[in-house]
């Protein structure tokens, strides 16, 4: 059957009595709008990262209950009284934050209502109000005011009792369960399959089955030769052949790669505002490199997170000096640059590290305990600041900037000794070219004739610059342009941003000459004057400075010359040079008469009659060798290149920021209520006490952050191995075997197969951390290699049958390069700002402000948080996008140029072209002649529109 939708052809074909979609876009144009649901653990934890501490640090001293007066009746340090309001009515509406008092309170939109009423709020921090009621306004406080943040629990935490609770205690190695499954994982799966009564889903066959390896393992898809190769191989280790081949590529560490990017809110800059400049991120794109190096080679898991925490201190100790790039983990943080308030930025600094190093590493949400102990799990204040002491005694900033200017961040040299030393000569090199360069006089080359469309105006310049450079009005009347004016039949020289403009004379003769020359102003309504020499070789026999629209006269003088001498006359900049064009004359005189304007404006050329020349510098050489010059830039060139390469990093170093309280190693004091104006007593560096014991915590050298490496990437540690293996599982299922795979504690969710993540945390450990050994394990399951059919197991509780996902944004842009031939393979370097490039995904830059994104339009992780699993939503705009926007209809048009040139020239033969192109498939008969009846009633650009139709299908954008 066809339907028609919006001018394009909805396509389905019936069998055995059922409609079976072919899920084109038409479909998703009809969806209603998917509103994102936020989790509930997710909500309350951005509740305590973000809201708790600001209503600490800008309400509770008016509005708690242990405040000296209560302001307006309104108590905001529990859940009922900030819902309940004051005597002005309720505080939030949840959902609603333009009807929310407290949302125009914080915003001052009316000054009687404005709070706090002495204290503005920063932007950023209203802008967690406003998400937060967005939320629904999750509020996980009970209605019992807490206890000030640093004195002692309510309750006395029983640790023995905490410990024996599956996340907190070190997994134990399971008795496999019996069964007549091969595979261990397979075994553990079906004891849950017979006690639900649940029959698994078949295996996928072979086409569904690499394409979702390929994305799993590249977020590629397969080459059609690549599928028909893995088709036709019968042999029983043909799929564990294809696993292999995609562990090598080097996509595969660009795909995972991407995956810890989302955990540690990666961005390639702060802000399009600061883009480029030196308060931005500017190395973040070598700490996305080392992760995608990383994972290409295997790097065991806990070198890599060892290496994250302590990488420069390894360095210092002799290691390679590229491993300081690792600990940009720490230096890309979220935590708004910009505030005035200095203290207040190191505290929050130091709280991104603490939360970025609980939820990645161990999944727990370490930063709850910032001002109060931690509300569901058995993590407190004090074992907080133990950790704060930790990154207190670090630091990411060479120094804090004047109050109300932003932080710049420190860059950081990563240079081993012989790359030092080989710099150290380049420079020198380089040093030397530049003064050669520089000391000459390099003749302008290339001429423009009628410039701007102006007849008779002729236009040098050298090569590679505007300027210096040359004008010559040919004409015998004035021209002009712009806000230049060019008397008739004159010329005139204008100097480069730091470059002199120079005429020179070379002297056929040798004997007495005089020499004169005059300059004046042809551009007055701008700039700031020039200054103007004449010089005999290195010899000045005069110089001066030309205000703007003024004029200087070098009144006629003898000079001694030899043949070959040079008279120059130098116009060099006096400040800014953009308005530095000067009408020249230059005359000498012996026995004959030699005038600089007369010889150009009559069609003299450079160097014509080896007389007059006119160069960009300054110098009693003339150079004339061009090639001598080329070879020199060309070397220069290379020089600047070869210096640029790793030269700094973003990261971590030792000790507290020079210069202020927190300079060197020291403990820190709880803060009350997360305020650094209200200190208590001082915490010893160490660990948390659930997961440590004295003697983990024992810190001997420097900040304690060797310490720290070392205990997150030990063995021992109960989170560290289960949390990776819970995030390769989820990544490959679709979902973890934990659901909240950042939180581990009360409000995250119990694990569905417990022995089964302690059995796989464990042969982590025992296969050296590695974690394609993981891949191979877990995709040679049956498990893993299951379709996607729904069963008895609807939400795939019990992993009964894959999942079915949507390609994430990444995925699916690149799927659209690779589909038009057009994507760029190169791995690595810089980010590219426009989404127009080649180049995969994830070297398209992200900017952390900016939210109009393609990225954020496809659900692409958020880069102001530690993103675990991304939102998944289908929205109208989407299906916009892939329709109208420019880069997809290139795509689209660059797709059906490949057909015509690759595909057979009948119309099932391209048909047929597209489906394993896109779909690593056939098409079915029915699918044939429907896309055959399409062409037919398409009557201009038929294959255009039915190449954009299967680029737009969900077939195209799902995997199964």
């Amino acid at each position: 059957m066809i339907g028609w939708c919006d001018g394009y052809y909805c396509m389905f074909s019936a069998s055995a009595g059922c409609i079976r979609f072919h899920r084109v876009i038409c479909f998703l144009l009809l969806l209603p709008l998917v509103t994102r649901v936020i989790a509930a653990e997710e909500g309350d934890a951005f509740f305590e990262s973000r809201i708790r501490p600001a209503l600490v640090e800008y309400c509770y001293k008016c509005h708690a209950a242990d405040s000296e007066k209560i302001k307006g009746e309104l108590l905001l340090d529990t859940r009922e009284g900030l819902r309940k309001g004051g005597e002005s009515g309720a505080s939030i509406v949840p959902g609603k934050p333009e009807e929310s008092l407290l949302i125009k309170a914080i915003r001052r939109l009316d000054k009687d209502l404005a709070m706090p009423p002495k204290l503005e709020m920063p932007e950023a921090v209203v802008n967690d109000f406003v998400t937060w009621v967005k939320m629904g306004a999750p509020d996980p406080r009970t209605a019992v005011v807490a206890a000030a943040a640093g004195e002692a629990p309510a309750v006395k935490i029983d640790y023995a009792a905490e410990r024996k609770k599956w996340a907190f205690h070190k997994p134990e190695l399971p008795t496999v369960p019996d069964g007549a499954e091969a595979d261990p994982i397979d075994r553990f799966l079906a004891a849950k399959y017979q006690a639900a009564h649940i029959n698994p889903a078949p295996r996928a066959d072979k086409r569904t089955l690499i394409r979702r390896a390929t994305f799993d393992l590249t977020g590629l898809p397969p080459a059609p030769e690549e599928v028909s190769a893995f088709v036709a191989d019968e042999s029983p280790g043909a799929f564990e052949k294809v696993i292999e081949r995609l562990l090598a590529s080097p996509h595969y560490g660009e795909q995972w790669g991407r995956h810890w990017l989302d955990l540690t809110r990666y961005a390639d800059s702060l802000d399009a505002r600061s883009g480029g400049r030196e308060g931005d991120i500017l190395d973040a794109w070598r700490y996305r490199d080392w992760v995608v190096d990383a994972f290409n080679r295997d790097l065991p898991y806990n070198d890599f997170v060892t290496y994250q925490v302590a990488g420069d201190l390894l360095a210092a100790k002799g290691a390679d000096p590229s491993l300081t790039i690792a600990t940009g983990l720490y230096a890309i943080g979220n935590w708004g640059n910009g505030d005035a308030d200095k203290e207040k930025i190191y505290t929050d600094i130091v709280d991104d590290q603490i939360d970025v190093t609980g939820r990645a590493f161990l999944g727990l949400t370490l930063a709850c305990a910032r001002c109060h102990d931690h509300k569901f799990d058995p993590i407190t204040t004090a074992d907080y600041y133990s950790l704060a002491g930790i990154f207190f005694s670090s630091h990411i900033l060479e120094k804090f900037t004047p109050k109300g200017q932003g932080e710049n961040m420190m860059r950081i040299s990563v240079l081993t000794p012989a790359e030092r030393a080989a710099r150290e000569i380049a420079t020198a090199r380089m040093a030397a070219i530049t003064a050669q360069l520089a000391g000459g006089l390099r003749p302008l080359t290339e001429v423009k004739r009628d410039l701007n469309g102006i007849p008779g105006l002729i236009n040098w310049i050298g090569k590679g610059a505007e300027n210096p450079s040359l004008l010559i009005n040919t004409t015998a009347a004035e021209i002009a342009f712009s806000t230049i004016r060019l008397p008739a039949r004159s010329i005139v020289l204008h100097p480069g941003p730091k470059t002199a403009a120079t005429a020179v004379w070379r002297s056929p003769v040798s004997g007495k000459v005089r020499v004169s020359a005059k300059v004046r102003d042809a551009d007055p309504n701008c700039g700031d004057g020039i200054a103007w020499a004449i010089r005999h070789g290195a010899k000045e026999l005069a110089s001066g400075k030309m205000e703007n629209g003024g004029a200087s006269d070098f009144p006629e003088r003898e000079v001694a010359v030899e043949a070959g001498d040079l008279l120059e006359l130098v116009v060099s900049p006096a400040g800014e040079y953009s308005c530095d064009s000067t009408v020249c004359e230059f005359v000498v005189k012996g026995d004959q008469v030699w005038d600089l304007r007369d010889a150009l404006v009559g069609g003299a050329t450079q160097g014509d009659g080896n007389l007059w020349w006119i160069c960009a510098g300054e110098g009693a050489r003339l150079g004339q060798d061009s090639t001598n010059v080329a070879a020199l830039e060309a070397e220069q060139k290379q020089l600047a290149a070869e210096l640029a390469v790793l030269r700094q990093c973003q990261g971590l170093q030792e000790g507290g920021i020079p210069g202020t309280a927190y300079a060197g190693i020291h403990d820190a004091r709880i803060h009350v209520r997360g305020r650094y104006d209200r200190l208590k007593e001082v915490r010893p560096r160490g660990f948390p006490a659930l997961l440590s014991d004295a003697h983990d915590s024992q810190i001997t050298e420097g900040s304690g952050r060797i310490e720290l490496a070392r205990w997150l990437a030990s063995p021992e540690n109960p989170l560290t191995a289960r949390v990776m293996m819970n995030r390769i599982w989820q990544h490959h299922f679709g979902d973890g075997i934990v659901r909240t795979p950042n939180n581990y504690g009360k409000l995250g969710s119990a694990p569905t197969h417990p022995e089964l993540l302690d059995w796989l945390a464990l042969e982590f450990v025992k296969n050296n951390w590695s974690v394609k050994a993981m891949h191979r394990l877990i995709m040679r399951s049956a498990a893993y290699q299951r379709a996607s059919a729904a069963n008895a197991d609807p939400e795939n509780q019990w992993f009964a049958r894959q999942n079915r996902r949507r390609l994430s944004a990444e995925e699916l842009r690149d799927s659209l390069l690779v589909a038009s031939g057009t994507l760029n393979r190169t791995v690595g370097g810089l980010s590219i700002g426009d989404l127009n490039t080649p180049r995969r995904t994830l070297y398209v830059t992200t900017i952390r402000s900016d939210r109009a994104t393609y990225q954020m339009l496809f659900d692409g992780a958020d880069p102001t948080g530690i993103v675990d699993k991304r939102t998944d939503s289908v929205v109208a705009p989407q299906a916009l996008w892939l329709l109208n926007s420019p880069f997809a209809l290139a795509q689209t048009s660059a797709f059906m140029r490949r057909m015509e040139r690759e595909a057979p020239p009948d119309s099932a033969g391209r048909i047929a072209w597209i489906y394993e192109r896109l779909f690593a498939r056939l098409p079915t008969d029915d699918e044939l002649r429907i896309a055959t009846g399409a062409l037919a009633h398409l009557k201009t650009n038929a294959w255009e529109q039915l190449c954009q139709v299967f680029l737009c299908s969900n077939e195209f954008s799902y995997v199964d």
